[in-house]
């Protein structure tokens, strides 16, 4: 059952990147093990050790000022996070130079959701024909509800006092909406451990990570929320990180 659903993927795309760095061999090998029949491919990314932040502004790899005017709480990046975001606009660099005109991303910790990609064929079936990105894995912010709204009123009166950044065009689309069976459209949400994406989609995150300002997640949800990109979630989530599955907190190559 497991090979016939990894085929059912690598049919679909184009490509198939795991993005890890040299250093996590112990998420190599359970990679190797779980995703064996997936026809993906390592993608190298940046060690967070091998970063130093005054070289990354002084080469215009890294705008600190910019990333904090667009950090809801006014934070620059960390090391961890620059290299994390740097390895997915990595990718999209490659997306772009080789025209893959379909693409699924994973980061190196997620674990397949086996029962749910029973339903990637109706799942994809239902996508419109110019969708953008899909998320496979998401958190927060995953419905839109009567409470949800009100939460958004409250934020747009921020936004108007001056005390809020996200504009009145992301606060509306901050939560998930219906759609069809088995998609949302996607709000405001974290992780990009399993996305999926277009061309056209990675030109344009590429063309907003340069230089690198945003957070790897708020990059996606900046691109949607502002309607830049059309996308949407899964229902149910098609992967999830190790750490959601335990209950615990897996090795994080970010945040250590």
């Amino acid at each position: 059952m497991q090979s016939f659903l990894f085929q059912l993927l690598n049919s679909y795309f184009n490509k198939i990147f795991v993005l890890t760095i040299a250093r996590a061999t112990e998420r190599h090998a359970f990679i190797k093990e779980h995703l064996e029949g997936l026809d993906f491919e390592f993608f190298w990314g940046i060690d967070k050790k091998d970063l130093t932040i005054d070289t990354l502004i002084k080469d215009n790899i890294y705008n600190s000022e910019k990333a904090r005017q667009i950090h809801r709480y006014d934070r620059e990046m960390t090391a961890g996070q620059i290299a994390c975001s740097w390895g997915h606009a990595k990718i999209y660099e490659e997306i772009v130079k080789n025209g893959y005109k379909s693409v699924l991303i994973l980061e190196d910790d997620v674990t397949a959701n086996f029962d749910a990609l029973q339903d990637f064929p109706q799942i994809m079936s239902e996508l419109p024909q110019d969708w953008e990105l899909v998320y496979f894995d998401y958190h927060k912010r995953e419905a839109s509800t009567l409470n949800t709204k009100m939460q958004e009123l409250f934020y747009h009166l921020r936004h108007i006092s001056g005390s809020l950044k996200w504009n009145h065009t992301m606060i509306n689309h901050l939560h998930a909406k219906d759609y069809s069976t088995h998609l949302n459209k996607a709000g405001f949400h974290e992780f990009t451990s399993a996305y999926a994406l277009t061309q056209n989609a990675a030109a344009k995150l590429l063309a907003l990570q340069k230089p690198i300002a945003f957070v790897a997640d708020n990059l996606l949800a900046y691109a949607v929320t502002n309607k830049i990109i059309k996308a949407f979630i899964t229902v149910p989530r098609l992967f999830e990180q190790q750490s959601q599955q335990i209950g615990g907190r897996s090795i994080s190559y970010v945040d250590e």
